[in-house]
């Protein structure tokens, strides 16, 4: 009887029926997979291109793929082209498509031109005329070319990239003119800009602009005119008749320097030895900024003008009046040092009669900045000026730059913060968490703290390859939306990078691509302190905000991005009567800054702070000096609300959260210290 069941049984297993069995199995799988799977298909700006995406039941058919609902890895290469490599999101759609924007290899240039010449683009000298210049990124760029004794040549040129070589063969115009000259009698020496280039007569080749020509001859008087010279236009001067030479007479002024005009020709400054025609009359002026102008007709040979009245020979000397103006100094402190053109005075607070002419003036007192400028008194004008010495302290928060521009063009905001108050929130508040226990704090070292929250463009200079993922279809991933799903870690791996961009010091110290601790006075960016956070959300003037928007529910329209009617298909406690357009994040600067012109610190994204998570007790009267947290712990602190927040005790600037791991809801914002 055994025998027959088993042979029954076993009627099952035989080969004709597996053979039927087996392909309807398998039938059967392909139709289940071919019911869920979806098609994908890659949209790319390039023409031919291979590209795989991972994932297991991933198979490409044609011109798409089929694969599960579900995040995938796709890489696409083409020639000509850097390889992308992305994390899509495959949703429930039947078919989908993702834009992939491929990024150009870098393209190659020669320039030849007809002389040597030096090529630069976008303003940096590359290479030399005839050389491959390697490397050039994509897209339109200014090209320059300089060579000497030609004009240059400026052009915008736009390279294909993809590897491709492209070739430019252009022309540089002569920066030069052929001038002719020539002088009664000849053999007179040419000078030009005070370089000898040969004797009249003489044709030669003379850059353009404007040149001092000057002939020169033994026994005649130095010849000089203004020559501008136009590239590629010869000039012909008119015939140069040199006189013979005067008297060589040397002029003098007291003080020296004045600036000296002979019949209406300048002809230098003082002392200045040059040639006059004796027994004629010749107009003299000697002016020089702060002295009454000197005007003077004179003539060697005469009784007033002869050499012989002079000190020395054939000299001419004058003595220079000044002009004055009155200057009234008062300074705090009163007994301050006065230095005029670094001669010292002696006390600050006086009244001084100055030549008319600029002054370095510097007000001086240990412990004190010193106070310079420049002063110019003015003729029959009695000038005041009150000053004030800073301290060394003053002058330096004084010189301090108000907000400070990353590299990644981010803006932080300068805060000098002098206040005791209270962290924490009342027993007695509404909505009010075990772990908001109140605690005096006094915040009085400056900071800077970015005026929004990092983005997904800004945080992806970083990681190229972040994702802020989605929430039930929603999309958090807009560049200029903040960047979520980031660990506490991540966030400070991101500081530290941004520093190394800048040469400053790593705040956080990091081994093995893990943070092992904080330099807290280090100079280079980090992560807000809480303390920091919560003056800069709470403190308005004295007041303590409990909301960001004051004291009572609900925000009025419109405040900020937080858990509305938009957002209630996907959270559970909701503000049942505020709508702020978003379901999810929304871009930077949406929404109105707060008191300190800080951006989203209510709602959007819940922020990581640099502080250990710990709870204070609420018992001790102690107050704490820029605190900065427990020493030691397994999660940090996370500070304010999000787009996912709606109920009253996560609205409240008190509300306090923790973690390690990225969420959907918390982003970050930077901060560094004043140097």
């Amino acid at each position: 009887m055994t025998d027959r069941n088993n042979i029954r049984n076993n009627r099952w297993f035989t080969p004709a029926v597996l053979k039927i069995a087996l392909p309807l199995l398998a039938g059967l799988i392909i139709l289940l997979y071919l019911l869920s799977a979806k098609s994908l298909y890659l949209r790319v700006n390039a023409d031919s291109f291979n590209a795989d995406v991972d994932g297991w039941f991933t198979f490409p058919v044609a011109d798409h793929f089929l694969l599960l609902a579900g995040e995938h890895e796709i890489q696409i290469s083409a020639p000509g082209y850097s390889t992308h490599r992305s994390r899509i999101e495959i949703t429930s759609e039947s078919t989908q498509y993702a834009d992939v924007t491929l990024e150009p290899l870098p393209g190659h240039l020669t320039v030849d031109v007809n002389t040597d010449a030096l090529i630069s683009i976008d303003g940096q000298v590359i290479g030399k005329s005839g050389e491959i210049i390697p490397s050039l990124a994509a897209g339109q760029h200014l090209l320059e070319i300089s060579a000497e004794r030609y004009q240059p040549l400026q052009q915008t040129i736009t390279i294909e990239g993809r590897d491709r070589h492209q070739q430019l063969s252009l022309t540089l115009q002569p920066d030069w003119a052929e001038l002719t000259i020539d002088s009664i009698p000849q053999g007179a020496t040419v000078i030009i800009d005070d370089q000898v280039i040969g004797t009249t007569p003489l044709m030669s080749e003379v850059l353009s602009g404007r040149h001092i020509l000057q002939l020169r001859l033994g026994g005649y008087k130095s010849w000089q005119q203004i020559v501008r010279v136009n590239a590629g236009q010869h000039q012909a001067l008119p015939l140069a008749t040199l006189q013979t030479a005067g008297t060589v007479v040397t002029i003098n002024s007291q003080p020296s320097g004045a600036s000296i005009t002979i019949d209406n020709q300048y002809i230098g400054k003082t002392p200045l030895q040059t040639d006059l025609s004796p027994e004629q009359s010749h107009a003299l002026s000697l002016l020089k900024e702060g002295y009454k102008p000197l005007l003077k007709t004179i003539t060697l040979g005469s009784e007033a003008d002869s050499p012989s009245n002079s000190s020395q020979p054939h000299a001419l000397n004058y003595t220079l009046q000044p002009t004055l103006g009155s200057v009234q100094i008062s300074t705090t402190p009163a007994d301050a040092l006065l230095y005029i053109d670094d001669q010292l005075f002696g006390r600050a607070t006086r009244t001084l009669t100055l030549p008319t002419r600029p002054h370095r003036l510097r007000i001086s007192k240990p412990g004190f900045a010193d106070h310079i400028e420049t002063l110019t008194p003015k003729e029959s004008l009695t000038q005041t000026l009150s000053i004030t010495l800073l301290t060394e302290e003053q002058q330096h928060w004084k010189n301090l730059p108000t907000q400070l521009s990353t590299v990644a063009n981010q803006t932080l905001l300068l805060f000098k913060p002098k206040q005791t108050f209270t962290m924490g929130a009342s027993r007695r508040e509404q909505g009010r968490r075990a772990n908001e226990a109140q605690n005096r704090v006094t915040l009085n070292r400056a900071f800077y703290l970015a005026e929004q929250l990092v983005s997904n463009a800004e945080f992806r200079q970083f990681d190229r390859f972040h994702s802020s993922g989605h929430v039930k279809g929603n999309s958090l991933n807009g560049d200029d939306y903040p960047a979520v799903n980031i660990s506490w870690e991540k966030a400070a791996l991101y500081c530290n990078w941004l520093s190394a961009q800048e040469n400053l010091p790593a705040v956080y110290q990091v081994k093995d691509e893990r943070v092992i601790g904080v330099s807290a006075e280090a100079s280079g960016y980090r992560l807000p302190t809480e303390t920091e956070w919560a003056w800069a959300a709470r403190l308005k003037g004295d007041e303590i905000l409990k909301y960001g928007w004051g004291n009572q529910l609900p925000p009025p329209p419109g405040f900020a991005n937080l858990g509305d009617r938009t957002a209630a298909p996907l959270l559970g406690n909701i503000l049942p009567n505020y709508s702020d357009g978003f379901a999810v994040t929304s871009p930077a600067k949406k929404f109105a800054p707060n008191h300190r012109n800080l951006y989203d610190i209510t709602g959007n994204a819940a922020e990581w702070v640099n502080d250990f998570y710990g709870i204070a007790s609420g018992l001790s009267q102690q107050i704490t000096t820029n605190p900065h947290g427990p020493e030691s712990g397994d999660f940090h602190v996370i500070r304010g609300s999000s787009w996912a927040h709606g109920g009253i005790t996560e609205l409240r600037l008190a509300f306090r959260d923790y973690g390690v791991d990225g969420r959907n809801d918390v982003g970050f914002r930077i901060a560094r210290n004043v140097e």
